[in-house]
Order: C-alpha cells, then structure tokens, then sequence
C-alpha cells in the first residue's frame, strides 16, 4: 500500500465521493425508492434531501473543530483511545459491508444481464483484482481514477437522459401524494440511508489538503439529491409508477430505450461502464479506508490486509444468491440498519466535536501574535 503523504483538493475528494455514492444514490436505491414510494418517490428524494444538505453542515462543523485531522486520533485525544475505536465501529463495519454487497450486486446484475453463461466469481474475481489495486496503490491513484471516469460517467448519464425525451411523459408524476404522506415516509429510510455514506468523508479528511468551506458540502449534497432524483424522475416518466416499480435496476432499462434514428440502437453497453466506474471505486475506497483507520503500522500488514478483506468478498460469490434474495437482504436490513446506526452515530460524533476542548497547538498557533518578520542583527562596535 502506499505510503505517500499525498494531499489532494477537496474537489477531488467530491470526484472520489460522487462515484462510489453516486453509484448507490443512482443506482443501487433506485427499485428502493420505486418500491416503498411509488410515484411519490420524487417527492421522497427532495424531501429526504432538504434534511440531508443541512445534515451536511455537521460535517463541516467536525471537519473544522478537528482541524482536518485524523479523526481517529483526534477523538483519541478528546475522549479515550478505547472510545475513539467504538464510536468507529460502527461505520468500519458499514465500510466493509459496503464492499461486500457492490461485489455481489456486481457480479450477479452482470450475469442477469449481459453474461448469462458465466459464473458470479468469475465476474467478481476482475472487479475484485481491479479494486485490489486501486486500494494497495492509495489515494493518489483512487482519486485520479476518479477524475478520469467520473466526466465521463456523468457525460453519459445526460446523454441518456436528453436523448430519451422523447418517450417521456411528465402528466406520469401527478398526481402528487394521492396516498398522502406514507409513502414517502416508507421511502425516507433508503434515500436517508444513502446520503449518510458520506459521513465518510470524516475518515478522509487527513488525505485532503486547504480548508474546507460550509458551501462545498452544500454545493455537494445538492448534487447528490439532483443524482439520485433524475433516475427517479427518468423511471416514472418512462415507464410509469407501476412498471418501474417492478423493475430490478430501472436506470439500466432506461438505456435500452435509447434510439439514435432508424439504425442506432442497443446502446445499452454504455450503463456498463457507468455501473462498473462506480463499482470500482466504491468497493476500492472502502477497503483503503479501513487500512488506512485500523492500526496497521507497515506497508506490509496494510497490504495484507486489504488482500484478506477483498478475498472475503470473492468467497461470498461462491455462495448462492440471486438479484431478489440480495434486494430482499438490502430492502429489508441493510438500508434500514444503516440509517438507524448512521445518524445518530453522526449526531454522537458532533456532541464529541462540541464539547472537546480545542488543541493546545492549535490554540497557540491562533494565539501567537504576529510580530513581523525578525529584526535584522545590529552591528557591534
């Protein structure tokens, strides 16, 4: 694993973010909401959002009070060092079960839909073997592999999204809660759940270098809720509340009804490379944090480490599984348990950032007056 003190900007921690959330934002959650809300399910987005950008914002108070440092060791400092590694329990597990369900969810979409006459570990150990790498060569590497996908993901999402205008029908997302507030209530839980991944970034902020800003974390959460409502929006209005409900991965069929003129169709390889961009990374930026808390002194049992977990995932291929018992496992406990464990944690870890006491370094750094430049030596005589 590398070892570089590399740095990078916050825009790039956005980039490294927005693909390894965007994917469940986009994608994973998707038949969720569909599912809980029904046609309402854009209503439950916005409305998930306009907690979830304020939300934000307790990120950004943490980030600050701790100085961007590593948040493990800060609260080390402010609380006990037994307490520090039980308030980070929680989101470790979290990390790791995150990989483990793309690994899966990966691997069988990618049987269900485009090859049928391979095996889920055979699909799993080339996403697997990729995300090994980016994880073992560090940040660096995760984050310009973000760069160099993201735009390109992005790029293709509106591609499919203006390009099938013409088969949308916008009368579909009225009327608007004709079953009054319960079903979006029922879908809060899988939007909310989604956008707490991104308490993650806390684990991050030592890799990133500049200050940040309370309009970086809202300009971002507002475009998470934009990610995941457009699909939302492109289901409903392409196939109707009730069709799209049925679907397994609506964003996936969206693309099959893309037609360029008379002869260009089938363009459905392109929701490939969108999925498997953000499978990469977000089974390869788990795994990396978890080497990266965990008390792993050497390069040496840092990379063994990221090894034995990403072999953990390839075991579970082995077992069998299919698309429903996995939706089955995310709808009914996955989702649910993630907010329920989430959010307070979040709220616990803004209650440690509130009351610790500054450090002293960094209160005698504010402290210190600036006296200038040193005086120049006066000559002797």
């Amino acid at each position: 694993m590398s070892t570089s003190s590399y740095k990078m900007n916050m825009f790039q921690a956005f980039m490294i973010l927005m693909l390894s959330n965007g994917l469940a934002c986009h994608v994973i959650v998707n038949p969720m909401l569909l599912d809980a809300s029904g046609r309402d399910a854009w209503i439950t987005v916005i409305t998930a959002g306009a907690f979830f950008i304020p939300w934000s914002l307790l990120l950004y108070f943490m980030m600050k009070k701790s100085s961007m440092q590593n948040w493990q060791s800060w609260l080390a400092r402010h609380t006990h060092p037994a307490l520090s590694w039980i308030l980070l329990a929680p989101i470790c597990i979290h990390l790791y079960l995150m990989g483990f369900s793309t690994v899966i969810q990966t691997a069988n979409w990618s049987v269900s839909n485009y090859l049928p006459a391979s095996s889920a570990f055979q699909l799993a150990v080339l996403l697997v073997l990729i995300c090994l790498l980016l994880a073992s060569w560090g940040i660096r590497i995760i984050a310009i592999a973000s760069g160099v996908l993201l735009p390109v993901v992005i790029i293709l999402g509106f591609f499919v999204s203006i390009s099938n205008s013409s088969v949308k029908d916008y009368t579909l997302l009225m009327p608007v809660l004709e079953h009054g507030w319960r079903p979006v209530i029922n879908g809060l839980v899988y939007a909310g759940s989604a956008y707490m991944e991104l308490l993650a970034l806390l684990l991050l902020q030592h890799h990133i270098r500049g200050r940040v800003k309370p309009w970086h974390l809202l300009l971002y959460s507002t475009c998470i809720v934009i990610m995941m409502n457009g699909p939302i929006i492109g289901a409903i209005t392409e196939f109707g509340p009730l069709e799209a409900a049925m679907q397994m991965t609506s964003p996936y069929e969206q693309w099959r009804l893309l037609r360029i003129g008379q002869y260009v169709e089938h363009l459905d390889f392109f929701s490939i490379f969108q999925w498997l961009s953000g499978a990469s990374i977000r089974v390869s930026l788990p795994v990396f944090i978890l080497a990266d808390v965990l008390p792993l002194r050497s390069s040496r049992k840092k990379a063994i480490f990221i090894l034995a977990v990403m072999a953990s995932y390839l075991a579970y291929t082995i077992l069998p599984a299919n698309n429903w018992t996995l939706y089955l496992l995310m709808f009914d406990y996955f989702m649910p348990i993630s907010l329920a464990v989430l959010l307070p944690l979040s709220l616990i870890w803004t209650l440690c950032a509130a009351l610790a006491k500054p450090d002293r370094r960094n209160a005698n750094e504010s402290s210190k007056p600036d006296t200038g430049p040193p005086a120049a030596p006066q000559p002797t005589g």
